[in-house]
């Protein structure tokens, strides 16, 4: 079996990552896909959190401003638990997937371990492919992500979005053109 397309994507924040993630995946109904998109929760005074959605249809919301017990990454609360317990399952091998979403891989998210080795796991096998988005700036796991080896990193700009798209959704059709869904072995 052919070793299978790794894309990180990283910007500025508020560049469009996620958004690009769901317009791929809409595109690309005929790759059985698993794994999370992280969004922004909203309150009346702006952002107050960031929910886990699994792309099996799990939600769970692992960040919240404010006070309390939990790891501090700027004003937001991350409970690391609650985020192992759903990104885990979501990114974790499942027979018959081919491709892996992670959105994303940044300071939040870093702070479980267990996260950082299934990812370097996804990101290193040549069974399946994955598509993730990475901070754009960091250190640890999140330099190091990008400098795996057959690991492409793509910056994403509002200007080059549409064409970062049909780029996308051409390689990943490309990739899976030559083999039929749900015939994957373990990463």
């Amino acid at each position: 079996m052919s070793t299978r397309p790794k894309i990180i994507i990283t910007g500025a924040p508020g560049v469009g990552k996620t958004s690009l993630l769901l317009k791929i995946m809409e595109r690309i109904p005929e790759i059985k896909a698993a794994g999370f998109v992280t969004v922004d929760q909203h309150g009346k005074k702006g952002r107050t959190g960031f929910i886990l959605k699994t792309l099996d249809g799990g939600e769970t919301q692992f960040a919240t401003v404010g006070k309390g017990r939990g790891a501090r990454v700027g004003k937001y609360l991350v409970d690391v638990e609650t985020f192992e317990e759903v990104a885990l399952k979501a990114i974790g091998f499942q027979s018959g997937v081919d491709l892996y979403i992670i959105d994303e891989i940044g300071p939040m998210e870093v702070l479980s371990k267990m996260f950082c080795e299934t990812a370097k796991m996804l990101l290193k096998s040549d069974k399946v492919a994955v598509l993730a988005t990475v901070a754009k700036s960091g250190s640890g796991f999140i330099r190091e992500v990008k400098r795996l080896p057959g690991v492409e990193t793509i910056e994403l700009t509002r200007e080059s979005a549409g064409k970062v798209e049909e780029d996308l959704v051409i390689l990943l059709k490309t990739a899976f053109a030559d083999s039929p869904a749900s015939t994957k072995t373990a990463p």
